[in-house]
């Protein structure tokens, strides 16, 4: 998350909120966890493309 942040120039928090909301596409390891439940587990991954398009995407604008 932390080098996806810095690429797009935006704060982790933005990059997981995206991922949430699928605005990002992602790819989630770990075990689901239960609503309400504060606990971190899992692993959240930003292809590589994904991140590559955005940057080109934003290189356009």
């Amino acid at each position: 998350m932390r080098e996806t942040a810095v690429l797009l120039r935006v704060s982790k928090q933005t990059v997981y909120r995206w991922a949430a909301s699928g605005d990002l596409p992602s790819i989630q390891y770990g075990q689901p966890r239960a609503e309400g439940d504060t606990r971190r587990g899992g692993a959240i991954r930003i292809p590589k493309d994904v991140v590559m398009a955005l940057l080109t995407a934003e290189e356009v604008a």
